[in-house]
């Protein structure tokens, strides 16, 4: 099937360079977020898989745009992607808490906020791995993906990060640490992550059927996980009823783009756009909707859904993209791409690399 060039046009890509945009994919940001919010306000017990698409949606961005990038270049547009945000909700909350009554159950010392922002995992108060932001803790993740992907494209060889992950995760199964920092970074989930790299690899996911046919086994997988998945189950369970749907869900919608069957969906791809503004703000708007608006809770969580998504678009139209769009100016990004085998590897390294590896091609 012939497909539509505009669907895949630069503006509103994910770090505003001319990397294509996949309208599914942001269509399916748009599901995560809001499958997440259902999920903390209790209407959707298996709501937080949709961190579990994130994690997807981000290794397929990554393996789309990253492969030819430059490291230093990469890093820089991941760190804008996440850090003003971030950061701005973590220092907005802390302010907060200095007003009387506004944040009672928000507390901080300079310990813990130096970790949240420098996405250090540890353990709160509760025995939890969470920031001071709750939702942040999927980011030490990102950012845990980020560096090690940054690590690969400096040395030439982007698709090292297959063994790291798989490493990194077996040493975990073998090992299980106790530590904060080491069992987020050789968490299963970082598997789901590999996953995304692989459907980038994939480009005959293209026919419609096979796209129909992956989303009615998502459609199975969920339908069975109601019963069979609680948040404190084992990783290992998770990605299997909550991270392989993940997978089929990403591939299914892709494969009924690229075939020219994806529906035209502007509302839900516009809250994809803002899918992580809503994911850091929807917490801070449901707390202070209950806090504050004396209704029936019904009335009050419709309201605060409404507040959120709306609050997210104003957030993604009026700080995330214009941000962005100052930091891409005034920071300098290299524009080449670092040699595939780095003149630097004795010449035993650099041929058997290319032998077990290959060289990537250079148009791809």
């Amino acid at each position: 099937a012939n497909i539509n060039p505009m669907r895949f046009a630069p503006p509103h890509s994910d770090d505003l360079s001319q990397a294509p945009r996949f309208a599914s994919i942001q269509v399916m940001r748009a599901i995560a977020a809001l499958a997440v919010l259902f999920f903390h306000e209790k209407y959707l017990s298996i709501g937080y898989g949709g961190v579990d698409i994130f994690f997807v949606i981000s290794g397929f961005i990554i393996g789309t745009v990253g492969m030819r990038e430059h490291p230093a270049s990469f890093a820089k547009k991941r760190l804008i992607r996440i850090v003003p945000l971030y950061w701005t909700v973590t220092l907005l909350m802390c302010a907060l808490s200095w007003v009387p009554g506004a944040l009672s159950r928000f507390t901080f010392d300079l310990k813990s906020l130096a970790k949240s922002l420098l996405f250090i995992p540890y353990f709160d108060a509760s025995g939890q791995i969470w920031p001071l932001i709750v939702p942040g803790w999927t980011l030490n993740f990102e950012m845990l993906f980020y560096m090690v992907f940054a690590v690969c494209l400096s040395v030439g060889l982007p698709r090292l990060v297959f063994a790291l992950i798989a490493g990194t995760v077996t040493a975990g199964l073998i090992l299980n640490p106790s530590g904060a920092a080491l069992q987020t970074y050789t968490s299963p989930l970082l598997l789901e992550f590999a996953a995304g790299l692989v459907l980038a690899e994939m480009p005959f996911l293209r026919q419609r059927r096979l796209g129909l046919l992956m989303l009615v086994a998502v459609a199975l997988f969920v339908f069975t996980a109601f019963s069979r998945v609680t948040e404190d189950q084992p990783l290992t369970d998770r990605l299997l009823w909550l991270g392989l749907p993940a997978v089929l869900l990403v591939a299914g919608a892709l494969a009924l783009e690229r075939s020219g069957h994806w529906p035209v969906m502007p509302l839900l791809e516009s809250v994809g756009d803002a899918s992580f503004s809503l994911y850091l703000l929807h917490g801070i708007v449901f707390a202070i909707a209950h806090k504050f608006l004396t209704l029936p809770p019904a009335a009050v969580t419709m309201i605060a859904i409404v507040l959120s998504i709306g609050i997210a678009l104003l957030s993604y139209r009026f700080f995330e993209r214009p941000v962005a769009r100052w930091l891409h100016q005034h920071m300098v990004f290299p524009k080449s791409r670092p040699k595939i085998w780095p003149k630097s590897w004795p010449k035993s390294w650099r041929d058997p690399a290319k032998k077990l590896i290959g060289t990537p091609d250079p148009e791809r």
